[in-house]
């Protein structure tokens, strides 16, 4: 009974710890949306000539800006997701992999905030190379086809991660938490390698079970929202590609 309540007032808790970590995220997610408006509107506001010969004074500085913080974000994502996590997976006892998970993870998405934003700050000269044939816009009918400058992957590939660090991972974390506290008192947590004991009793306990499928509901949601940040950040190395000469 005392474990039980326990476990419903943990449960209220990350409920109530949930709603204000959402609200957090879209008070940021709003005021960069702001922010981009606010400096496309100022864009906006200038001829394509002077655009131009803007983008053509600082090209170059933004552009490696732009590739280094994109590739910092794209490369430590990969590591986290297919290479390092696995491995530490594989070679740690499970409450100790969790435990430096939980550790490592809002590292990692405080990371690729600071990554991405640069990035999508420094994209202009990517997203705004039309600009340079609209000087004379009766020559060139479709000059202005992209001549905007907010790059939407990347915008996506932000969301996902504002929506992992102030809601998934918060939330992920404290299930696991209380997943640990039923696994010490059944004895177990201490294989290599294992996401359930190895004893079947303690397997099927009714707690434990209903906390694993909480657990990796909750994973599973921000590990798709992962895999979607690097599909649309295959699909900007491509857009980079065909635009940077």
């Amino acid at each position: 009974m005392v474990d039980a309540k326990i476990s419903k007032e943990s449960f209220q808790t990350i409920i109530n710890t949930n709603y204000r970590q959402l609200i957090r995220a879209l008070i940021l997610f709003f005021i960069i949306l702001l922010s981009i408006a606010g400096v496309s509107c100022r864009f906006g506001s200038i001829t394509a000539q002077s655009a131009s010969i803007y983008l053509d004074r600082y090209r170059r500085e933004l552009i490696v800006l732009h590739l280094f913080s994109f590739s910092s974000w794209f490369g430590c994502s990969i590591w986290v997701s297919f290479v390092g996590g696995i491995i530490m997976f594989k070679n740690l006892p499970r409450h100790v992999f969790g435990r430096l998970q939980s550790k490592l993870f809002p590292a990692y998405f405080k990371f690729s905030t600071v990554m991405v934003t640069l990035a999508i700050l420094s994209a202009a000269p990517i997203t705004m190379d039309g600009t340079q044939s609209c000087a004379n816009p009766s020559i060139n009918q479709n000059c202005h086809s992209r001549s905007h400058w907010i790059p939407i992957e990347l915008i996506i590939i932000i969301s996902t991660v504002l929506l992992n660090l102030f809601v998934l991972e918060p939330k992920t974390t404290r299930v696991m938490y209380l997943r640990h506290a039923v696994e010490k008192r059944l004895g177990t947590g201490h294989e290599v390698g294992q996401l359930k004991p190895d004893d079947p009793t303690k397997a099927n306990d009714q707690e434990l079970k209903k906390l694993s499928k909480i657990f990796g509901k909750l994973h599973g949601i921000s590990s798709l929202l992962n895999l979607v940040a690097l599909g649309y950040g295959c699909v900007w190395i491509v857009l980079c590609a065909g635009r940077i000469n």
